[in-house]
């Protein structure tokens, strides 16, 4: 009796390794996009949060009429430490995190509205 693996055997085998590669890999790849979206989410709350405590201190800045707004940007939230923008890097692009939040006014409801706008750099 001779010892050893078939060709067909080791086909099957190498062709089964393949898929099983195809799998892991898609799986991961789709595992870093969604946590790279999360991370971005996370990054643009934060920004939200930190022109909130900036309009906190900067009370007389902040608009007061209905559907006015005003536009403050990354930088001058890090110049005056409400963020640390050495962090803010865009996740999906490798590049550094451009833009401004958009503080707008609702009297309707009272309240204001904190978005960021990306800008490019």
């Amino acid at each position: 009796m001779k010892k050893g693996f078939t060709l067909i055997e080791l086909l099957v085998v190498i062709a089964l390794l393949g898929i099983i590669a195809v799998l892991v890999t898609s799986s991961v790849i789709g595992i870093m996009n969604d946590s790279k979206s999360s991370l971005s989410s996370t990054q643009k709350n934060t920004l939200e949060n930190a022109a909130e405590k900036w309009g906190t201190i900067n009370a007389d800045k902040m608009p007061y009429n209905d559907g006015d707004h005003i536009d403050v940007d990354i930088e001058d939230l890090a110049n005056e430490g409400f963020i640390d923008s050495s962090d803010l890097e865009d996740p999906k692009t490798g590049k550094n995190l451009c833009g401004v939040i958009r503080i707008s006014y609702k009297a309707s409801n009272n309240q204001y509205s904190y978005e960021f706008v990306e800008e490019d750099c």
